[in-house]
């Protein structure tokens, strides 16, 4: 009776490992697609851009208004992590699986004046260009990579305390803001409502 039952256990067994066997031979890559192996990039915040964030993430900025209120907003650190996006490319027959890593940034400043209370600024490294974005409250932006390695649109300037600083004009349907590699926003003004400078 035990050479049956030994012999039936061994007839499965031999099934199951032909079984295996066929299916990864199906799996296998078919070869018409070409190479169909992981594609892994990685894109880090150049040196040069990262020379122009003028934000440590501990420190405070104060703004006084036109009318002369004051909004004080305090960093709540700085945040650095690779943000790992995963996606398949290709048609589906022949997809290929890339996984992105994009070194990522973010400074956010928090406040309780509620005519300017939040900005969130966010930097990150991409293949065509360095991403950035920010919330001012929260309104979003996000024009500035299209010239923020251009000097020649650090034109727009702004007189605080007797002298004039330069930087990158963001004008937008609700707010208008100027950005400085060594001072961040200078000039914030929501359409509307008042203008607010930063104290330096």
């Amino acid at each position: 009776m035990k050479t049956i039952y030994q012999a039936k256990g061994m007839k499965t067994k031999l099934l199951c490992i032909i079984g295996l066997i066929i299916l990864f031979q199906n799996c296998t890559k078919d070869p018409s697609c070409g190479d169909q192996s992981k594609i892994e990039n990685s894109y880090n915040i150049s040196a040069d851009d990262k020379s122009k964030i003028p934000f440590k993430g501990n420190d405070t900025l104060t703004y006084i208004s036109d009318a002369g209120d004051t909004a004080i907003l305090i960093g709540n650190g700085k945040r650095a992590y690779m943000d790992v996006i995963s996606k398949n490319i290709g048609d589906l027959e022949c997809s290929r699986y890339q996984v992105d890593n994009n070194e990522t940034i973010i400074f956010e400043y928090l406040g309780n004046n509620l005519e300017l209370n939040r900005i969130k600024y966010k930097i990150t490294g991409n293949k065509e260009r360095t991403l950035i974005e920010f919330n001012i409250n929260i309104l979003y932006a996000n024009d500035y990579p299209y010239y923020f390695n251009s000097e020649k649109f650090y034109t727009d300037s702004i007189l605080i305390n007797g002298y004039y600083y330069s930087g990158l004009p963001k004008v937008d349907d609700v707010f208008y803001s100027l950005y400085n590699f060594n001072y961040g926003f200078l000039k914030i003004q929501f359409n509307g409502g008042k203008i607010w400078l930063l104290k330096i």
